[in-house]
């Protein structure tokens, strides 16, 4: 078994849950091997040189963006990932029902049986639970560097009382629709941002994407819809645009966000994997 772990992620808890796993693999005699990050993008190439070395398990520890750079590192035809989740927000695992104790996760790893899901890619880059464009991406940059979810929070209300909406052409279905919107994202799992419902149904394991396009509430401040939007009670309002689909392009003026790494030069030409990610579940 191969470890490819961020130490440093959710506060350095990546260093407490990795000495968990650890114990639990030694108290079973279970060898395994362990790679530490060192620095962005270290992830990617770390699983991109075990699944070529043959590796045929390869587990991530770390928050939603240490599993971003696993997954896009990875060869599913010769390799299978496991998730240990250590991060700030645990999104991911939060809205897919992964578990967060790091004995119960690495042991779906050991004991689960394989199963595959889906996941999402955007102009061909891989991505695991959400994707946007607009107000997210907003609040990632005020948040970059900071460590906490409270920090995530603030700047979501900050941006709020300042964001103006932007426009932007949704290709869907064969149709081509112009929105006026505060944000606009693709689902493949039902939380980001440490834990804000963007969309509640979102399932991994369906062969659809949800696309949720915000638009500006008229006539309401738009802050003083944020308590609905952090519960996930928006979905059946006027102002939001849900649909189910396999595929979307969207032409937006501003970056997109893949897992919470912000990207400035890709096109937002996203469809769905079905059955792309070799995983494990719980027996």
């Amino acid at each position: 078994m191969e470890i490819i772990a961020n130490p440093h992620s959710g506060k350095d808890n990546g260093n407490i849950v990795l000495k968990k796993i650890q114990a639990y693999l030694n108290a079973r005699n279970i060898p395994c091997t362990i790679h530490l990050t060192k620095e962005q993008g270290h992830a990617k190439d770390l699983a991109k040189k075990l699944c070529t070395k043959g590796a045929d398990k390869i587990v991530a520890v770390g928050g939603d963006g240490t599993f971003h750079e696993v997954l896009n590192g990875m060869d599913f035809s010769q390799s299978r990932l496991g998730f240990v989740p250590a991060g700030r927000g645990n999104d991911y695992a939060e809205g897919t029902g992964l578990s967060i104790d790091p004995c119960k996760a690495i042991a779906t790893v050991v004991n689960g049986k394989p199963v595959e899901y889906d996941f999402m890619e955007v102009d061909s880059v891989r991505c695991l639970n959400v994707g946007g464009t607009g107000l997210d991406v907003s609040v990632l940059q005020h948040t970059a560097n900071k460590n906490n979810k409270i920090s995530y929070t603030g700047s979501l209300v900050r941006c709020l009382l300042n964001y103006k909406p932007y426009t932007i052409q949704v290709e869907l279905n064969g149709e081509t629709k112009t929105y006026s919107c505060v944000m606009a994202g693709i689902c493949n799992g039902s939380q980001f941002g440490g834990g804000i419902k963007l969309c509640p149904p979102a399932k991994h394991d369906d062969g659809k994407m949800n696309l949720i396009i915000i638009e500006k509430p008229v006539g309401i401040p738009t802050i003083f819809v944020m308590p609905g939007f952090v519960k996930g009670h928006h979905m059946n309002k006027t102002y939001v645009k849900h649909f189910l689909c396999e595929s979307v392009k969207i032409t937006t003026p501003a970056p997109v966000q893949l897992d919470g790494e912000i990207y400035y030069d890709l096109k937002f030409d996203a469809k769905i994997v079905l059955g792309g990610l070799k995983t494990f579940a719980q027996l």
